[in-house]
C-alpha cells in the first residue's frame, strides 16, 4: 500500500525541512511525498528541489502563486497512492503517525482514519492537546457521531480539517477543492466528504503536530478571505439540516452569525460589506429552515434574527456580557 502525502508550500523556509524530515522518518510505510510550491518567493522552492534530488519518493512541483486549493488539487491529480494524506508545511508528524493510521485503516477497512493532534509553538515544542470526550475515541463512528464533534469546534477542528487524516483514494475521486477559496477551504468540501465516507475511524492518539507559526495564514490581517469562513459554516449547516442534525446545526448557526457580525466591524470596504449582506440573507434562509425543529427558547432567538438581526445582535452581546 502506497500512501501519497500531499504538501502545499508557500514561503515556509523556516519550517519546511522539519516538515519533510518528519515525513522521511515515517516507519514501516511506503510513501510518495508530493510537494507543491505555490509560487514561493523565499528559499522554499530550492529546499523542495533539494529533497526531491536526495529522495526517490519525493516529488517537487512548482506553480505560480494560485492559492492552497489549487496547490492541493495539483497534488491530488498527481497522486498515485492507494491512500491519501494531506499536510501543511508548517507542521510535522510523530515518527509512527502513518504506521498507526495505516494499521487502523486496514484493521477496520475504514474509508478515513483520523487521529487527534497536538498544538505546538512556533519552535515546534509542545503546547497543548484538546481531547474530545472518551465516547468518541478508538472506534468506528456513525455519521451522526462524527458530526457531533462539530459541537466542540471552538476548541478543536479535528473533524473539519483535511490534514491529519488517512483517506482511501476513492473518497477523493472526482472531488477537488474549489480553486477560488483561499481560507477555510476544508469546510467547502466537508459535505461531499462526509457523504462519501461510510466507515470513519477516530483514534485519540496524537498523529499530527499543528504548529501555530508567526507566519501562518491563520494569523494574517483581516481581509475578504475571512468571509470564506462564515460561507463555509453556512454550507456545513445546510448539510446538517439535510441530515436532520438540528442541534448541531443550531450550534453552527451561532458560530457563523457571530463571525459575520464580528467581520462587519473590521472589514469596512464596500465589497466586504456587500458580501456580508449576501451571507446574512443565506443565514436567514437557514434560520427559517431550522426554526421548526428547536426548543421554544431557540425559536424566539431565531425569530428575532429573522425579524431584526440588529436587535438580535444587541441582545446577543448583552447576554454574552451579563
Amino acid at each position: 500500500m502506497i500512501i501519497s502525502v500531499l504538501v502545499s508550500v508557500y514561503n515556509r523556509e523556516k519550517y519546511l525541512c522539519r516538515c519533510i524530515d518528519s515525513l522521511i522518518a515515517q516507519r514501516n510505510v511506503t510513501t510518495e511525498i508530493i510537494i507543491v510550491d505555490d509560487g514561493s518567493t523565499d528559499s522554499s522552492p530550492q529546499i523542495c528541489d533539494e529533497y526531491a534530488d536526495r529522495y526517490d519518493n519525493v516529488i517537487s512541483i512548482h506553480q505560480k502563486n494560485s492559492g492552497i486549493c489549487v496547490a492541493r488539487n495539483v497534488a491530488l491529480n498527481m497522486a498515485r497512492g492507494d491512500l491519501l494524506f494531506f499536510m501543511d508545511s508548517d507542521d510535522y508528524l510523530p515518527d509512527d503517525s502513518l504506521e498507526t493510521l495505516l494499521k487502523l485503516q486496514q484493521d477496520n477497512d475504514a474509508d478515513c482514519v483520523m487521529g487527534n493532534y497536538a498544538i505546538c509553538k512556533d519552535d515546534g515544542s509542545f503546547d497543548k492537546v484538546i481531547p474530545l470526550p472518551d465516547k468518541y475515541g478508538n472506534r468506528l463512528l456513525s455519521n451522526r457521531e462524527a458530526c457531533e464533534m462539530l459541537l466542540y469546534s471552538l476548541n478543536t477542528h479535528v473533524l473539519m480539517v483535511s490534514w491529519g487524516k488517512l483517506f482511501k483514494r476513492k473518497v477523493w475521486e472526482g472531488l477537488r477543492f474549489p480553486d477560488e477559496i483561499v481560507k477555510s477551504q476544508d469546510q467547502h468540501v466537508f459535505p461531499q466528504l462526509m457523504e462519501r465516507i461510510k466507515r470513519l475511524y477516530y483514534t485519540d492518539k496524537i498523529v499530527y503536530n499543528q504548529v501555530f507559526s508567526t507566519e501562518s495564514i491563520t494569523r494574517s490581517n483581516f481581509s475578504r478571505k475571512f468571509l470564506y469562513h462564515s460561507e463555509g459554516v453556512a454550507m456545513v449547516m445546510d448539510y446538517l439540516l439535510k441530515k436532520g442534525y438540528y442541534d448541531i446545526a443550531l450550534y453552527k448557526f451561532g458560530v457563523g452569525t457571530r463571525h459575520l457580525f464580528d467581520m462587519r466591524n473590521v472589514l469596512p470596504d464596500k465589497e466586504c460589506q456587500d458580501e456580508i449582506k449576501r451571507q446574512f440573507v443565506i443565514y436567514k434562509g437557514l434560520a427559517a429552515r431550522l426554526i421548526a425543529h428547536v426548543s421554544f427558547k431557540e425559536k424566539l432567538r431565531l425569530a428575532l434574527f429573522l425579524v431584526n438581526k440588529e436587535l438580535y445582535n444587541k441582545v446577543r452581546i448583552k447576554l454574552r456580557v451579563s
